[in-house]
């Protein structure tokens, strides 16, 4: 039995033991890797600071989000990004947005940096069930944002806002 070793399946009440190659093993890794890699676009999760956040952002579908200094936004189309209850597309064109922080779930107040921003609809208490977060992502294409109702969603390719050129 060189080059092979012992593994329990656990689905078995007799707890058997099976027999799996390293090289079969390391196969079935990586093709799960590559899977779990094409679920979700975007790149990995990205500590931003505001500097970075700052800014017009746009995609393919046609959604705009700008985010402005002072803690506010506005917002365009953004239906085409996120899917949301009746009312909450007009909640959500103008707002204010908070940095969060991986750690402490709220960034700093001297430097923030976070990878989630979470944008809140100005106006009436009851509007904040409208709020949403964007995850944001960094990768070969630069910074990205993936808007969200839920942290566990994710976007696509045409779904994610990518900052617009200033020039």
């Amino acid at each position: 039995m060189s080059g092979e070793f012992k593994m329990c399946v656990a689905s078995n009440p007799e707890r058997r033991s099976v027999a799996a190659r390293p090289s079969g093993l390391a196969l079935m890794l990586g093709l799960a890797g590559l899977l779990m890699s094409g679920c979700s676009a975007g790149g990995s999760s990205f500590e931003a600071s505001q500097d970075d956040i700052l800014g017009t952002w746009t995609n393919q579908k046609g959604a705009h989000l700008v985010i402005e200094s002072g803690g506010t936004f506005r917002s365009e189309r953004i239906i085409k990004v996120v899917s949301l209850r009746d009312g909450c597309a007009q909640a959500l064109t103008v707002g204010k947005w908070l940095l969060m922080g991986d750690q402490t779930h709220v960034a700093s107040s001297s430097d923030p940096k976070g990878s989630t921003i979470s944008l809140m609809p100005s106006g009436d208490r009851e509007l904040l069930a409208c709020s949403i977060e964007a995850s944001v992502k960094k990768d070969g294409d630069g910074i990205n944002l993936c808007l969200v109702k839920d942290p566990d969603q994710t976007c696509g390719d045409e779904e994610l806002l990518r900052k617009a050129s200033t020039g």
